[in-house]
């Protein structure tokens, strides 16, 4: 049997749609698959839709409810419990707004039928509802079929959701109860640790439900001051903590996949809400919890990271307790950004964005369009300026003021004073390619073409330089 553990608080919106996804299996539901409904203390109508299904289905369906609220780590545990004593060949987790992809349980068979030697695998993480879209990290099930943490530390798991376990692996997994976050990580992780590797069923779906109101627990997370400090000691500690016990040394998968995961937090997107929840002693706490856990992760790992190159310099530079900045190498008329002889950018594969038209009489930069350099990889400096060509002319801009800045957990990291620009564009251009000169190498780079109607389009519809972001971040939030 394969026992499906599901911990409900106040779904009732979804739970039906979840419940379902687990019953419609390609798998026979009635001969395969045992439904663990852990209700707790919902005040909606959550713990009477389990009990409907389970008058459907009483021997397949588990339910138990908790007069009081018990929290998702001590639900999980308690589905291990339960499916360990009934002695399910195979546990895996759901949680009550998600979704299992139709064939997911066969697949999952059909894969431990395959691969005796592996006890822990996962199936590949597909958004919906508010987002649709693939996870990050899915790129990992065209590559192999079993990880070797050992040779293969760059893959790293993170979700619950999805995972199936043998029953032979369950005394190994633990929820710990006193984590709000990173609890799934942190369990599922022990066992890999553990086992020295895992499996990746390809070919099948956890569908994770994005909600408009973004008031999933993930999302909630992000909110919470002890998601900036508990974490670090109570989350990555341990993990370091249980890789010294079982290797005696954290391991490089280890120190990639808390790595990969820190980076999260130095995001764009997530400094206001730092900055918002965070007084400026806890910020400074907060940094130097970071440095602590960062000297624990060696150089090369935290290179191979993939992100945006501030955010590589913010880790490097906490790490360091100074400030640290990639190397500038002019070669094969580019600018490559580099670091310990490991390439992080490219100039030329970055971008120049235009807004629009600029059109006040009293402005000296009327009639020009207005733009700037949106990349984050290089400051430009006063002498340096952007310049388009067509058709063999050429023409410079001029400097016009930008006020975009980057901060990490508190500190400046770079401003982008000099980064935008006026340029005079002749109206029989109907395209340019925009190129910038850098001054301290006398060096053209050019980077990408921009077809004026279409800029002159999207203004038109409403997208103005307001709205406008530094590709930070780039598709980072696909991940948590």
């Amino acid at each position: 049997m394969i026992a499906v553990i599901v911990p409900i608080y106040n779904t009732e919106k979804y739970l039906r749609e979840t419940i379902d996804s687990v019953i419609c299996q390609t798998l026979s539901f009635a001969e395969h698959i045992r439904l663990i409904l852990l209700d707790d203390a919902s005040t909606d109508g959550s713990f009477a839709i389990c009990e409907q299904y389970q008058k459907q289905y009483p021997k397949q369906i588990l339910v138990k409810h908790y007069d009081t609220n018990q929290g998702v780590s001590a639900l999980r545990n308690e589905g291990v419990r339960i499916a360990g004593e009934m002695g399910d060949e195979l546990i895996t987790f759901l949680d009550s707004d998600d979704k299992l992809a139709d064939d997911a349980m066969e697949k999952a068979v059909q894969y431990f039928d395959a691969h005796e030697d592996v006890f822990v695998a996962a199936i590949g993480i597909r958004y919906f509802d508010a987002y649709e879209g693939e996870q990050r990290l899915n790129w990992r099930f065209e590559k192999t079929d079993v990880v070797d943490i050992k040779k293969d530390y760059t893959y790293p798991h993170y979700y619950v959701g999805g995972v199936f376990l043998r029953h032979a692996v369950l005394d190994e997994l633990h929820f710990d109860e006193s984590l709000s976050f990173w609890e799934d990580a942190l369990a599922v992780n022990q066992v890999i640790v553990s086992q020295g590797k895992y499996g990746l069923i390809a070919g099948t779906h956890y569908y994770y439900r994005k909600r408009e109101d973004e008031s999933s627990l993930v999302d909630t997370a992000w909110h919470k001051k002890e998601r900036y400090t508990t974490l670090l000691s109570s989350g990555y500690g341990q993990l370091f903590a249980y890789s010294r016990k079982k290797h005696h040394r954290i391991i490089p998968y280890v120190q990639y996949m808390v790595a990969y995961h820190m980076r999260l937090m130095m995001m764009k997107s997530k400094q206001s809400i730092i900055e918002e929840i965070l007084s400026e002693e806890e910020l400074a706490a907060l940094r130097d919890d970071v440095q602590k856990v960062l000297k624990k992760i060696k150089v090369k790992y935290i290179l191979q990271i993939p992100t945006s190159l501030p955010i590589i310099e913010g880790m490097l530079s906490m790490r360091a307790g100074k400030q640290v900045r990639a190397k500038r190498v002019y070669k094969d008329n580019d600018c490559v950004l580099m670091y310990k002889g490991v390439e992080l950018a490219r100039m030329s594969e970055r971008s120049v964005k235009l807004f629009h038209i600029i059109e006040d009489e009293e402005s000296e930069f009327n009639g020009m369009w207005r733009g700037r350099f949106c990349t984050p990889i290089y400051a430009m400096k006063k002498e340096d300026y952007i310049f388009a060509e067509h058709n063999g002319v050429r023409i410079n801009s001029e400097e016009f003021i930008c006020r975009k800045q980057i901060y990490i957990l508190g500190k400046r990291l770079r401003c982008y004073y000099h980064a935008g620009f006026a340029i005079a564009i002749p109206k029989e251009w109907d395209r340019a390619v925009f190129g910038i000169h850098i001054a301290e190498a006398d060096a053209d780079i050019l980077m990408n073409e921009i077809v004026f109607n279409e800029v002159r389009l999207i203004y038109f519809e409403g997208e103005t330089e307001e709205h406008d972001e530094f590709e930070i971040d780039r598709d980072d939030e696909k991940d948590m």
